[in-house]
């Protein structure tokens, strides 16, 4: 039986990822370009070059592909049909599926990063089906995608998921105002502020070595490096911010009860050393029978997700749309 091929496309803040993916999941190229990030007309210029790329990589013309799934750094809102994607210049109330229709040649579909990359887990991951899935993805930020049973849960316009505002402190600061309380405690930016508070008080710590050879600032990579080399001081803070994280898990565990929270992102590099920290504040502190059943893992799908997720999104909808809506969509972008 012949598959289907689309292409998924993951819009990020600093890269474009794509590739072209057949009905069964399987990943016939892969794609990775610099995002200008200078406006939206030079992004989406960016997006045909890599969706064009991925066609060439996978040996087929864009006339092969029955249709484009983006995942986007941000909020779609489903009301409006418009992208807010806050990282990227000039992206506010963007009508990127219209525009990449009329670019493309054929039906686009949108949908915010993280929930793409939570329907790649629920389709692709390793382990027993699951119909109720958290996507936790830590990176420069936090995100949420929600899968309960087998759907997709966007919320009203598009912003369900927002983790990173979740409140787990008791005192209100004003930078929670600008990135959420979970976020400022438990991404990227969060281990290497903490690094440096932790460097302050033990100066001979090996993360001050590392960036003096580095010549560079303290990030999370480096402190997870150290971390990999013994550096007590850096275990603390990975230690730290795992059980922040936990504490943000622990309510969406016992709001939605799912079967599996899976750790993606960026600071998925860690899990070795912030899982064991986030799964004792999961035991502590949520809903005891949703604690115990819950299966918290780190991705399988490594950098991967977005552009299967992506993919995935466009196949389920081309799944359940009329053909002559498809191919009034295809003439009309033509």
């Amino acid at each position: 039986m012949k598959k289907t091929l689309v292409i998924g496309l993951d819009l990020g803040g600093t890269k474009i990822a794509a590739g072209v993916v057949d009905s069964a999941g399987r990943l016939r190229s892969s794609v990775r370009l610099k995002t200008p990030a200078t406006g939206v007309k030079q992004d989406l210029a960016a997006l045909f070059d890599a969706a064009s790329a991925a066609a060439q990589g996978a040996g087929v013309s864009l006339g092969a592909i029955r249709g484009v799934g983006v995942g986007v750094p941000g909020a779609h809102d489903p009301v409006t049909q418009t992208v807010w994607a806050p990282n990227l210049p000039g992206w506010e109330k963007v009508p990127l599926r219209r525009l990449l229709e009329r670019t493309l040649g054929c039906p686009a579909f949108v949908e915010g990063d993280r929930n793409v990359q939570a329907l790649a887990e629920v389709w692709l991951a390793k382990g027993t089906e699951v119909r109720n899935l958290i996507l936790l993805t830590v990176g420069t930020g936090i995100g949420a995608g929600i899968v309960a049973e087998g759907r997709l849960i966007t919320g009203a316009r598009g912003v369900a998921g927002a983790a990173g505002w979740m409140a787990i402190e008791k005192r209100w600061q004003k930078t929670f105002g600008r990135v959420g309380c979970l976020e400022f405690l438990g991404a990227g930016p969060a281990v290497a502020r903490l690094a440096r508070t932790a460097l302050r008080k033990n100066p001979r710590s090996l993360m001050g070595k590392l960036a003096a050879k580095k010549g560079s600032a303290i990030d999370a990579e480096l402190v997870v490096a150290a971390a990999r080399r013994g550096d007590s001081a850096a275990r603390q803070v990975l230690e730290e911010v795992g059980s922040n994280l936990g504490r943000g898990v622990s309510s969406m565990i016992s709001l939605l009860n799912p079967e599996r929270v899976v750790l993606g992102g960026g600071l998925a590099a860690a899990a070795d050393f912030i899982l064991r920290p986030l799964r004792r504040a999961v035991k502590q502190w949520a809903q005891p029978l949703g604690a115990r059943q819950v299966q918290i893992v780190k991705s399988s799908l490594g950098e991967n997700a977005g552009v299967l997720g992506a993919a995935r999104y466009a196949l389920l909808h081309l799944a359940s749309a009329p053909q002559d809506t498809v191919r009034r969509g295809q003439q009309r972008t033509r």
